[in-house]
């Protein structure tokens, strides 16, 4: 694979997790808000440099789309109780009930359809399609850990787990 094409596949993939993450009453929405919100809900309270490293957006994009946010109500901001020189970013709860479910759906039940409408005889789409999500798997939570700059035995555990670990305290007044 060149680098044009792997480029261009995470083009592709974009735009089938932008369909995936997205319901017909869905009002339109900047692809950054779609994104954030996503990373929101499965770990709420990450500061701009959290968000900044999952999301791979610019940290200016991250901190203007977060303002914006703000000003709509879909996210509420406060001083990390930890260090008041951090701000947290917290979705508001009616917008995690309306967008966990849909935003959390399967990238294997994604890719399924996708390879159904390519060409469904040519292997079995759902072995295929659980084969590639659990390649991909692998190569998000490897990259991911690069991104936060924790070593990749932390890439294999949760969302929430690996903000605890970077950041070096438990989140959301758990204990450790």
């Amino acid at each position: 694979m060149k680098a044009s094409e792997l480029y261009l596949l995470g083009k592709h993939l974009m735009e089938l997790a932008a369909r995936g993450m997205r319901d017909d009453a869905d009002p339109e929405t900047p692809e950054i808000y779609d994104v954030l919100i996503s990373v929101l809900v499965g770990g709420p309270g990450m500061s701009i440099g959290e968000l900044t490293a999952r999301t791979g957006f610019a940290q200016s994009h991250v901190s203007g789309a977060v303002a914006r946010m703000r000003a709509e109500g879909a996210v509420v901001t406060r001083p990390d109780p930890a260090d008041r020189r951090r701000t947290l970013v917290v979705p508001v709860d009616a917008l995690v009930e309306a967008v966990a479910l849909r935003q959390q759906r399967a990238a294997e039940e994604i890719l399924a359809s996708a390879l159904a409408e390519l060409d469904p005889d040519r292997d079995s789409v759902a072995d295929r399609a659980a084969r590639l999500t659990r390649a991909a798997e692998e190569l998000y939570r490897l990259l991911t850990a690069r991104a936060l700059g924790v070593d990749e035995d932390a890439a294999l555990t949760p969302l929430h787990s690996l903000a605890e670990k970077t950041t070096g305290r438990p989140r959301n007044g758990e204990r450790t």
